[in-house]
């Protein structure tokens, strides 16, 4: 029995339709980056940096930083 195609709209690629080969590409970089562009073209352009801002400081850096610092010299 033939295997059907696949086509991603984010990459503009077709593939075999199996799911090892779907679960690949959907993990994989290039399909990511292209999905994530997608997306962002629909954010207004004031708020593209924004975002980020104002979130604080990731509490696994700071205790990361603590504990390695006895072994590190600034």
């Amino acid at each position: 029995m033939p295997l059907g195609k696949y086509y991603c709209d984010y990459c503009d690629k077709q593939f075999q339709d199996t799911p090892f080969a779907r679960k690949r590409h959907l993990q994989g970089l290039q399909h990511l980056r292209a999905k994530a562009l997608w997306y962002d073209s629909f954010k207004d352009p004031n708020q593209a940096y924004t975002d980020g801002f104002g979130k604080g400081v990731c509490n696994r850096f700071v205790n990361t930083v603590i504990n390695l610092s006895p072994f590190f010299t600034l």
